[in-house]
Parts: structure tokens; C-alpha cells; sequence
């Protein structure tokens, strides 16, 4: 049944690979000599505050999973590429919390709470340079264009992002590209690069790309529902929190077209001073609209596409493991 799904049952045919990405990704901010000086030391610190902030691993997991689905994946490659992506998607996380003035990330402070925006930018580089480096590890130039893709299009999202703050025409069209952009595109290259070196033709690669696809945009989807449905302490962020910086996701820009575009306009168009007092009332307006309940089968429709893009894999665990994160992406309430 769904609800017995965990991440623990999802990832057990990689567990061990995905246990040497982390130790991995661990030796990254241990590399300093007992002797070495005061400020090398103290990036090493920072970098083991950023690192060790423990993640979902969904992104290296999908990686680990596709490159076994033709039983060629085992070695050191996959969890080198493995590795990069984790890396990418930290780094991710580091510029974004330093761009959205964010105090803490998973119930830990973020880098610019704890050193300031100069220093987190600073190491959010180094991350970034360090997931490329593991990428170039693997010789396969297919994947390092790839990647170096994968980097533009997440930088290209969030400056769509913070374009698009405070706009209250965003488009279905505008959402998609930006969601693609943020989170989509890293599943894509997670999938398609763990099948690339599993072994997989051109034809399959594609389907686990594409699969990867919809399980991104999924993930994206579901993260904007919840951010209407779930608790403050279940997001360990505000509830409504996307809304209150400006930032229309699916349900507000669903809501804004079937009768809560009043409220979502007035709010879009206050004052700073006056956007505390009419978020509740905007947030109240979307919900008394079916937007949720719309939003939820956007996402199940990506879910049902992601299936069917592994239709023509042979059995196997780690299909069977993918199959359950489709399932799993359903299920989770933070």
C-alpha cells in the first residue's frame, strides 16, 4: 500500500552506493591539515554546516536507481555522478536561501543567517565548482554538457523568479518554464545520467529523462500545494510562504482565475506595510476557491506520466524502486 512507503524501502537496492555518496560528500569539508591557517580551517567548518544539513538524497537516489535498471550500474561512476548532483543541489540551496534572505533551511541556519550574504555566495560557489569536478570524473562529455546545462537552466529559474515577484500576470506558461527550470531540470539530468552510464540506449535514456521529467515537475507541484496545506512546522517554513514573497505558484495562479483575484490582486499590489494584514484574507481567497484540489491532479497527471514512461523496462528492483518514488512523491506532507 502507499502509505507503507519509505524512502528507506525506496533506495534499498542502492543503499550502499548512496551511503558512499554521503561519506563522499562528508571528506569534502574534512581536507584541512591540523597545521593549515585559521581561515582554511573555518571554510572547512562551513563547509560541514552546509554539507551535513540532512537532505531527502531523492536527486542522487534517482541517479543510483536508473544506472541498475539494465544491471550494468554498478562502480564507481554512478555514485561520482551521484555525488555531483547532490552537490548541485546544495549548492542550489545555498544561493537560494541567500537570494530569499532565509534564516534557517530544515530547522538549521543558513549559510548567510550564520557568515552573511558575501561569504554564502562565496561558498555556494565552491560547492557548485566542486559537483563539476565529480561530474568531469566520469569522462563522458555527453553528461558534462549535461550538466553545465542543468546549471544554466537553474540559474535561469530563479532570476525568472525574482523577475517575476510582485508581477500578478504570471502565466500557466511562466510557472511551467520556471518550475522546469528550478527542479525539473536537475531530476532530468539525475535520471538521465544514471542511465546513460547504467548502460542504456538512446531510446531508453530518453523514457528515464523523461520520466525524471515529470517526477521533477511533480515534486515541484506537490511543494506548492503543500505550501497551502501543510503546517509551518511540517514545511519548517511560514505556511503561505511563496505568496508572501511576491511569488504566484499554481494554486494562486489557478484561484486568481476562478474567483479569488480580488484578494490575490489586492495583496499583490499593497503596500510592504499593508501585505502582512491581507495575506491571511489572499491565502483564505485561494483555498475557498477548488485551486487545491485542481493543483493536487496536475500533479497526480505527472505522476501517472512518469509511470508510463518506464512501461517498457524489464522488471527489476530499482525499476520497481522508481515505480515506489512515483508513489512516495504522492504521499509526503512536507
Amino acid at each position: 500500500m502507499i502509505e507503507a512507503i519509505t524512502q528507506e524501502s525506496i533506495y534499498e537496492p542502492v543503499a550502499e552506493d548512496l551511503q558512499a555518496v554521503i561519506t563522499e560528500i562528508a571528506t569534502i569539508a574534512a581536507k584541512a591539515p591540523e597545521n593549515a591557517p585559521e581561515h582554511v580551517k573555518d571554510l572547512d567548518a562551513q563547509l560541514g554546516h552546509v554539507l551535513a544539513t540532512p537532505g531527502k538524497r531523492v536527486r542522487p537516489a534517482l541517479t543510483l536507481l536508473a544506472s541498475r535498471l539494465w544491471g550494468q550500474g554498478e562502480g564507481e561512476m554512478p555514485i561520482k555522478m551521484a555525488t555531483a548532483v547532490e552537490l548541485l543541489h546544495i549548492a542550489t540551496l545555498v544561493h537560494d536561501d541567500t537570494v530569499d534572505h532565509a534564516d534557517t533551511r530544515r530547522g538549521h541556519q543558513t549559510a548567510s543567517k550564520l557568515w552573511g550574504r558575501n561569504v554564502a555566495v562565496l561558498i555556494g560557489d565552491f560547492v557548485f565548482a566542486t559537483s563539476a569536478m565529480y561530474v568531469c570524473d566520469t569522462n563522458n562529455v555527453r553528461l558534462i554538457q549535461r550538466f553545465a546545462e542543468t546549471i544554466t537552466e537553474l540559474a535561469r529559474g530563479e532570476l525568472n523568479e525574482i523577475y517575476t515577484a510582485w508581477q500578478p500576470g504570471v502565466s500557466l506558461t511562466d510557472y511551467n518554464n520556471r518550475i522546469y527550470d528550478k527542479t525539473a531540470s536537475l531530476f532530468c539530468t539525475a535520471a538521465e545520467s544514471g542511465a546513460v552510464l547504467g548502460g542504456a540506449d538512446d531510446v531508453a535514456a530518453k523514457n528515464v529523462r523523461d520520466y525524471g521529467y515529470s517526477i521533477g515537475m511533480a515534486y515541484q507541484v506537490y511543494d506548492d500545494l503543500l505550501d497551502y496545506r501543510a503546517t509551518s512546522e511540517q514545511l519548517g517554513k511560514p505556511a503561505g510562504h511563496d505568496l508572501s514573497e511576491g511569488i504566484l505558484t499554481l494554486p494562486a495562479i489557478i484561484a486568481a482565475e476562478n474567483g479569488a483575484s480580488k484578494e490575490i490582486l489586492a495583496f499583490m499590489n499593497a503596500s510592504k506595510e499593508s501585505r502582512a494584514d491581507l495575506l491571511p484574507g489572499a491565502i483564505e481567497a485561494i483555498k475557498r476557491t477548488d485551486a487545491l484540489e485542481q493543483t493536487h491532479k496536475v500533479a497526480t497527471g505527472y505522476i501517472d506520466s512518469a509511470i508510463r514512461c518506464l512501461d517498457d523496462i524489464s522488471p527489476s528492483e530499482s525499476l520497481d524502486s522508481l515505480l515506489a518514488l512515483a508513489e512516495y512523491v504522492q504521499t509526503r506532507n512536507y
